[in-house]
């Protein structure tokens, strides 16, 4: 019960402390996680886990850029185009608020965009806090616990 303790807690660590730095990876982590134990409801609560560390520190993304401003910046001559294309996409979402929360929905799941510069985009969206979390709470979760079901699988099969 104690290590069972103290794996969710070091998951939940890892996953706020993921949210920031690219270099530790949440999903690996679970991976590990899930290999070492035959307890269905452990893995249930590992992946709840991970999100709600991810989502945190996510959080804390999406409140810095609550002071961000998507106005338009003038156009500067050696602007990459890819980077404008992204821009302009980025910001049309942010008119509209179903595709900001789509954004955030998918980006949460995939990883596309990367989900950290929507977590600060959906504060200079202005989507609500509750909102952004229960959508990345969402995502994550589905995310991991894909990532854990066939670690998780292969060791109750005893492969």
């Amino acid at each position: 019960m104690t290590a069972s303790l103290a794996c969710v807690g070091g998951v939940l660590a890892l996953g706020f402390v993921s949210a920031f730095v690219p270099l530790v990876s949440i999903e690996l982590t679970l991976v590990a996680a899930a290999a070492t134990t035959r307890s269905d409801g452990l893995v249930f609560v590992l992946v709840v886990a991970a999100a709600i560390g991810q989502m945190l520190g996510k959080s804390c993304i999406f409140l810095g850029g609550r002071g961000v401003s998507l106005r338009a910046k003038p156009h500067t001559p050696d602007r990459r185009v890819r980077g404008e294309r992204l821009g302009r996409l980025l910001a049309r979402a942010g008119r509209r608020r179903a595709a900001a929360a789509s954004t955030v929905l998918v980006s949460a799941f995939s990883g596309l965009p990367p989900f950290a510069l929507v977590s600060a985009l959906a504060g200079a969206w202005r989507i609500r806090l509750a909102q952004f979390f229960a959508l990345g709470f969402a995502g994550r979760s589905a995310r991991f616990a894909g990532v854990l079901v066939v670690p998780h699988l292969m060791s109750v099969a005893g492969l």
